[in-house]
């Protein structure tokens, strides 16, 4: 298992700074970027995932989840895993297009938006969700995007609420080849106005608040 305290700047991927980690609730999470290594920890962790959504009758994800996502995933964005100590507990993705399920979009300003995929807690860490939805808004506004984009389970009423809940505003459903299940898609506009402006003020800050939340970098 890689070592987030021990991880050198020649491993970090840069995202969120050169061999810097983000502090999570009080401090006791590490959110770092996830190199090609560490697939399979991201993947137990979207497995894990995966199963309490069948429990419950929402075949959402595939068991075991297809490792292949997640390279695909890393090779056009990137890929976080949040640390409570030496434990992996939580992942997201983020990427800067989405033409499976959002299309080409080429009226929009480069640069207009991020796309979130992925976001999944072990059980142990129920509750973390919420923290990493609103550290990758944090990370949006740092690159200057716009808004922040995802998709879910149309049939899921429970997720659909959660991100109505944190201020993400519904923009459709859609249907994507190979997937077994209509998609809702939703958006949440972070920086309608001085997006660069407001980015460069976010990446010079040495505490980040939003959400409720503080997020502080350790180096």
């Amino acid at each position: 298992m890689s070592n987030p305290e021990l991880r050198s700047e020649s491993e970090s991927t840069g995202s969120v700074g050169p061999d810097e980690a983000w502090m999570l609730e009080g401090g006791r999470i590490r959110v770092l970027t996830a190199g090609a290594g560490e697939v399979d920890l991201v993947a137990g962790i979207l497995d894990e995932a995966a199963l309490w959504l069948e429990s419950r009758g929402l075949g959402q994800w595939p068991r075991p989840f297809p490792v292949e996502w997640i390279r695909s995933g890393l090779a056009v964005g990137t890929c976080y895993l949040a640390w409570d100590g030496l434990m992996p507990v939580g992942t997201f993705s983020l990427q800067p297009t989405d033409p499976a399920f959002w299309g080409e979009r080429p009226k929009e300003p480069p640069n207009y938006a991020m796309y979130l995929h992925r976001l999944a807690v072990r059980r142990s860490h129920r509750g973390l969700g919420r923290s990493l939805l609103d550290y990758a808004q944090v990370l949006t506004r740092m690159s200057g995007a716009v808004c922040l984009r995802l998709d879910c389970m149309a049939a899921n009423p429970r997720i659909r609420t959660y991100y109505e809940a944190a201020g993400f505003e519904h923009r459709g459903d859609v249907d994507v080849p190979g997937r077994l299940w209509r998609a809702s898609l939703y958006e949440k506009v972070l920086v309608p106005d001085r997006p660069a402006a407001t980015a460069g003020m976010l990446a010079n800050a040495k505490v980040v608040a939003v959400g409720g939340h503080r997020f502080r970098p350790r180096r």
